[in-house]
């Protein structure tokens, strides 16, 4: 088989094009900084998480996960631990501030 044959446009060199942002232009938004914490959570402490920050009790969580009340306990004071808070609601906000869970 004989190499393709390429014609003079497709091998001309391409020059790239600088674009400059007009000063009204929207400028993008900072990134979100990055909490260490948030990749150390289990899928499950995750989901409690979530649904503890949509303003759920401990046994609407229990039911909506299928699990006991116990159990939930049990994630919510390890989620306190590995994000370094006080409380349940010290940890709903750290969830809100470091993106974890939006608004809506």
């Amino acid at each position: 088989m004989s190499e393709p044959q390429y014609t003079s446009s497709a091998a001309a060199p391409r020059h790239l094009q600088v674009v400059r942002h007009s000063p009204d232009a929207p400028q993008p938004a900072p990134p979100l900084p990055t909490y260490p914490w948030t990749a150390r959570l289990s899928s499950r402490e995750g989901d409690v998480l979530r649904l503890l920050a949509e303003g759920q009790s401990t046994v609407e969580i229990a039911h909506t996960l299928f699990i006991s009340p116990a159990t939930v306990k049990c994630h919510v004071a390890r989620l306190i631990a590995k994000v370094g808070v006080r409380d349940r609601v010290q940890l709903v906000i750290a969830a809100y501030r470091s993106g974890f869970v939006r608004v809506d």
